[in-house]
């Protein structure tokens, strides 16, 4: 299970926020690419939209 994005990870959603991913997207996309499970989509999309927003995840 993933517990924490890595500092890789994290810069990965913000290039793809950048390109106009929405966090959904994002999600969506990186759990098909690295066949994640649910709860670690979930920490993905939790990650892009704190990032988003200006926040720290």
């Amino acid at each position: 299970m993933m517990a924490a994005l890595s500092d890789e990870q994290l810069d990965e959603i913000r290039r793809q926020l950048d390109q106009g991913m929405t966090p959904d997207a994002i999600a969506d996309y990186l759990g098909r690419v690295a066949d994640l499970d649910l709860m670690d989509i979930e920490t993905v999309r939790t990650a892009a939209y704190a990032i988003s927003r200006g926040q720290t995840p």
